[in-house]
């Protein structure tokens, strides 16, 4: 059974009835899955939560992120230590995988200043395409 049918059977994300958008539930977030980072953005998740095994409890996607005056940026997916969310432990930066080598380079450096900007205790990085 593939991640995405898992985590539909176990209530962590749905869909709407033609596809075209993905429903977050812990986090009441809807997105547009017919984005193809928004697949891979997806799987991550899932992938953290049911084969790694972090609670679903510790993990918020679509972080606001400051970095000096711009305030409009967002990490994909921040993994904390604690359900508070106060402890961030992992920042992951989702990109299609049909990006080059350049733009992949590109979103591990900011993913790199994500991880910066959210907390100085963020222990590890992933770039995921």
């Amino acid at each position: 059974m593939d991640l995405i049918q898992q985590g539909i059977e176990k209530g962590l994300i749905r869909f709407d009835e033609d596809r075209k958008n993905i429903f977050y539930i812990h986090q009441d977030k809807r997105r547009l899955y017919t984005n193809p980072e928004e697949q891979v953005q997806a799987e991550t998740f899932l992938k953290l939560v049911l084969e790694y095994g972090y609670p679903v409890t510790h993990i918020q996607q679509f972080v606001s992120v400051s970095m000096g005056s711009n305030h409009d940026k967002q990490a994909d997916i921040v993994v904390y230590k604690d359900e508070a969310y106060t402890l961030p432990y992992i920042v992951v930066e989702c990109k299609s995988q049909y990006v080059s080598e350049q733009e992949f380079k590109l979103a591990s450096d900011q993913a790199f200043s994500y991880a910066y900007a959210v907390a100085g205790t963020t222990k590890y990085l992933g770039d995921k395409r």
